[in-house]
């Protein structure tokens, strides 16, 4: 499954697209503009060249002959620009050229010859007449009535014409500084979209930081506000009431688990008492078997009730400061349990062994954490075959402590590891294994312990056959 961005970069990269969007279109108006506006500024010097060739043409004293005006309108060494200039009678024939064009000469305009009198014009964007695969001109045609000799005005077409070249290059270069000024501002736009999203999800990091760290065992932490009465404050308290609704309930259940079992131990140790003195006295032979029978399940009955008050306090405890004022030695704590739990081992043909094992020390309740203990042992050594050990060892580092059972059963299956820790649960067996002959209590009592105080329980698969389950706690200073 693949990941997606963030909210914040989502906010970032949609924010910087319109930013993005809103540039591109700002450039693209700005070039048609000057695009237009340098077009107009050619059309312009364009019509004065008109005007002046005209006035010429007109002005019959004038000391100037038409090709000496010509040859000084093309020979201006210092300008960036082109003029070309044809001079056409009314039937279209080149009357004069500039020399620049050669024996070449400029297209006539789409109207002409035209049938009314008065002279339109016309601009036009051609090929250029020399060099028409790589550059353009810009055409201005303009058709005049000059007096003749004649009664009938003669009609003559005058052509001026101005190479692009500088004017594209302009463009592009105004397109190239424009681009970079863009590109700069968009990476700063970028910059500054990253901070203030970073800065405006503060809040959001830290309701997520502090979130991830509420479990059962801390639901009296609270979500911060940032006290700026925003949407994440109102969102902090709405997630804050939850909480204490949620806290509520998990309290009220813990309550009536505690009750519960704290009810039906009292009954159940009536009962035990009555039978204890039945079967001391003279009992027939088929109702005492019957009786014993009903005395073990009393009595399986009544560890139930047990483990499943201490289930209901263990949360309890964890929120009391006094259950971490003991320092523990948890290698001498697997001693005595070792010791304790060979006898129950060897009855079932399983070895105890000892690890690899370290003088370390915790900050918590020694009887819960023997209880954690014995739990994992006794665990361990049902579900181990005969003629097979049960190995416990002690090594810590990173702040921690580790303490492992590894036993030689079929092992958890990865899709169990977690469901393992829920009370009642059992591991699903193959009908020819026998069935597991635990309450179903031991490890969620060693998973309650373990966040009692402060740490966390987990399995992995042994090297060889099995699991290890390995309780981590914080290592007490010294």
């Amino acid at each position: 499954m693949t990941r997606r961005l963030s909210l914040r970069w989502r906010l970032i990269l949609f924010s910087w697209s319109l930013a993005l969007g809103t540039a591109l279109a700002l450039l693209a108006v700005l070039q048609h503009r000057n695009h237009r506006q340098l077009l107009a500024q050619v059309e312009k010097t364009l019509e004065t060249k008109c005007d002046e060739v005209i006035t010429l043409l007109r002005d019959r004293a004038s000391p100037l002959t038409l090709s000496e005006f010509l040859k000084i309108e093309t020979n201006y060494r210092f300008s960036p620009y082109t003029y070309f200039y044809v001079i056409r009678d009314g039937k279209g024939g080149v009357v004069a050229r500039s020399a620049n064009l050669g024996g070449l000469a400029l297209p006539l305009p789409e109207w002409w010859p035209g049938r009314d009198r008065g002279g339109p014009t016309h601009f036009a964007t051609v090929p250029h007449p020399i060099v028409p695969a790589t550059e353009r001109i810009r055409l201005r045609s303009e058709r005049v009535e000059l007096a003749g000799v004649g009664p009938e005005p003669s009609t003559v077409l005058v052509q001026t014409a101005v190479s692009l070249a500088p004017v594209e290059a302009g463009v592009r270069a105004t397109l190239r500084d424009a681009l970079l000024v863009a590109a700069g501002g968009l990476a700063a736009v970028l910059f500054l979209l990253w901070f203030a999203t970073t800065w405006s999800l503060r809040p959001v990091t830290s309701m997520t930081r502090k979130a991830s760290k509420i479990t059962a065992t801390s639901l009296r932490e609270r979500l911060p506000l940032a006290g700026r009465n925003d949407e994440l404050d109102e969102l902090a308290s709405v997630l804050n009431d939850m909480l204490d609704r949620l806290g509520a309930s998990l309290r009220q259940m813990e309550q009536f688990s505690s009750d519960a079992a704290h009810q039906l131990r009292t009954p159940l140790t009536r009962i035990r008492g009555e039978l204890d003195l039945i079967l001391a006295g003279d009992v027939p032979a088929p109702l005492g078997g019957q009786l014993e029978k009903v005395q073990e399940e009393l009595e399986r009955l009544s560890r139930v009730c047990g483990r499943l008050l201490l289930l209901a306090r263990l949360d309890q405890q964890a929120r009391d400061a006094s259950l971490l004022a003991e320092r523990v030695d948890l290698d001498e704590v697997v001693s005595e349990l070792l010791d304790q739990m060979t006898p129950v081992a060897r009855d079932r043909g399983v070895a105890l062994r000892r690890g690899a094992s370290s003088t370390l020390h915790v900050r918590g309740s020694r009887p819960l954490l023997v209880e954690a203990l014995l739990n994992l042992l006794d665990n361990a050594i049902r579900v181990t075959p005969p003629g097979e050990a049960v190995a416990v060892s002690i090594d810590g580092g990173g702040g921690t402590v580790r303490l492992c059972v590894e036993d030689r059963g079929p092992g958890v299956a990865p899709e169990e590891r977690e469901s393992v820790f829920l009370p009642f649960y059992r591991v699903r067996r193959a009908p020819s294994e026998a069935e597991d002959e635990g309450s179903g209590l031991g490890l969620a009592i060693v998973r309650g312990i373990a966040q009692a105080h402060g740490g966390r329980v987990e399995i992995a698969p042994a090297p060889e056959r099995g699991s290890v389950f390995r309780l981590v706690l914080p290592l007490a200073a010294r």
